[in-house]
């Protein structure tokens, strides 16, 4: 008689070797490589055009405003909605900022008396931009959107040599 551990088969188990889970870290590791910077690119195209398409919208809303008042609204601080624009400009894209910072209206009233010399120069409205928290290149990618084809002298979007520094796109001269 043969004893009962000899008449059953033996399996193997066999795992995978050290080598084998080795490759498969490094392929991992290369589509990663290839993912990453690339989905950071899509993610910095979609962040430029969500600016640049809100600073369209508030630039249509303050026109509009100075198209039926025949003034623009008054000066206000970074992340504050102008009185006069509560009914025009959803205040939540207004506050929400954009690229880490906050929107600022900069606007020179035209009804009524006002001194002969603008705090601006020759500026009548401008949208700004304080504080953001993206790097200068991507700010210059957006610069390059905004003033395509512009000369020097024409250009409507503007960084300030202040630290950090505003952007500011230039609504009226």
């Amino acid at each position: 008689m043969t004893p009962p551990c000899a008449s059953t088969p033996v399996q193997l188990h066999r795992g995978f070797t050290l080598v084998e889970i080795m490759i498969a870290v490094v392929i991992l590791g290369i589509l990663i490589t290839i993912a990453v910077p690339t989905y950071r690119h899509f993610q910095r195209k979609a962040e430029n055009t969500t600016f640049i398409n809100n600073l369209r919208i508030f630039t249509q809303s303050f026109e509009t405003y100075a198209m039926k008042t025949g003034a623009w609204p008054t000066s206000y601080g970074p992340g504050i909605v102008p009185t006069e624009m509560s009914g025009e400009l959803r205040e939540a894209d207004w506050t929400s900022g954009a690229l880490g910072g906050q929107w600022k209206w900069d606007g020179w009233p035209s009804h009524g008396s006002k001194p002969s010399i603008q705090p601006w120069g020759s500026i009548s409205a401008a949208i700004s931009i304080v504080g953001v928290n993206v790097d200068s290149t991507q700010m210059d990618e957006i610069d390059a959107i905004i003033n395509a084809g512009s000369t020097s002298s024409s250009r409507n979007f503007q960084k300030s040599a202040d630290s950090p520094p505003t952007y500011t796109y230039i609504v009226q001269k």
